[in-house]
């Protein structure tokens, strides 16, 4: 934009927009005369614009405006794929900035546009972190373990700490009530009106690493045997599809399968990922054997270290150490920032 200005004011406007892939139509309809004559702002451009520096704000402003155009970034260990809830695996459209890149640090892309040709590929997309789709982006429901939080009808996962869940919930549903008072009230002066709110939002989404670390912040006590399969397939989730999704996001390639049949008929499923193998329980047919390895796997995947932990202590365990692990692996092959 600014360097559209630049080329208006030495009377090549059209020629930059036409270099850089821009449409001179739009830009000529400025964005902040949008605001202005919406009311929504009437200082100087200095004034407005001084939060313009905090890439991770700007990135947040995006979303709140691309969304629910979402594609999760599945990272493996020598390249990386998209995936959206309505096509499954998409492509970065050719001539997209992204597609430059080997490596996009970030665990989601927000996009503006789907073109499909021999595939879906993806165009004008951003990429954000977990903090920034919690507060920015949909609406947010909650599972029935404590910490899980669910977007887009259970599409979208985050894991944390109850606490931590129940301060974004908070935040968000404090921060979209002073947006609608601004909305209803332009006269507001929002930095003032919510100054800590806004500088609370700013601290999360400047402070977030953007490692999709809430996917592996599943609490969980010390599984038992009887329950493990109730833990992690009463909220309608999908054991082999959670496995993959834990494993995927932590860089690593998805777990493989392999089944046998049994002499009484029954078959057993043996799931094996990063050179450890776990052995399910025998079930009448492929399906349920190789959901029960899955189950086993992810049992001790969301292990926590015990710390003298009696089954009717109410505070919240450890953060898996067992996850922490795969996580700790991804960190020290992960490349620079693109």
């Amino acid at each position: 934009y600014e360097g559209c200005k630049d080329a208006e004011r030495e009377g090549s406007a059209y020629e930059y927009c036409w270099r850089n892939f821009l449409s001179a139509q739009t830009l000529q309809k400025q964005f902040s005369f949008i605001l202005k004559e919406a009311c929504l702002v009437d200082a100087e451009a200095s004034v407005i614009n001084k939060l313009s520096h905090n890439q991770s704000l700007v990135r947040a402003v995006i979303c709140s405006g691309l969304f629910p155009g979402i594609a999760s970034v599945v990272h493996r260990e020598t390249s990386m794929s998209f995936k959206t809830m309505d096509d499954g695996q998409v492509l970065l459209y050719a001539n997209s900035v992204n597609a430059r890149y080997q490596t996009i640090p970030y665990p989601w892309l927000v996009f503006g546009e789907k073109v499909k040709v021999n595939a879906v590929f993806i165009r004008d997309s951003t990429g954000v972190s977990d903090s920034i789709l919690i507060l920015f982006g949909g609406a947010l429901s909650n599972g029935i373990q404590a910490g899980h939080l669910k977007m887009l009808d259970g599409y979208v996962d985050f894991f944390m700490d109850h606490n931590l869940a129940d301060s974004y919930v908070k935040l968000k549903e404090e921060l979209n009530k002073l947006i609608q008072k601004k909305l209803e009230d332009p006269s507001i002066d929002i930095h003032k009106e919510g100054k800590y709110l806004m500088l609370a939002v700013q601290e999360l989404v400047s402070g977030d690493q953007c490692e999709g670390r809430f996917v592996f912040g599943r609490e969980s006590r010390k599984p038992k045997a009887s329950n493990d399969e109730n833990k992690f397939t009463k909220d309608g989730t999908n054991p082999k599809s959670l496995l993959q999704t834990l494993l995927m996001r932590a860089g690593h390639s998805p777990p493989k399968y392999k089944t046998k049949h049994l002499k009484t008929n029954e078959f057993r499923a043996l799931v094996e990922f990063k050179g450890m193998q776990f052995v399910g329980k025998p079930k009448r047919n492929k399906q349920l054997a190789e959901r029960d390895a899955a189950i086993e796997a992810l049992a001790w995947l969301t292990h926590t270290s015990d710390n003298n932990q009696h089954e009717d202590d109410k505070s919240p365990p450890d953060i898996t150490d067992n996850m922490l692990k795969l996580l700790g692996k991804r960190r020290k092959s992960k490349q620079g920032h693109g």
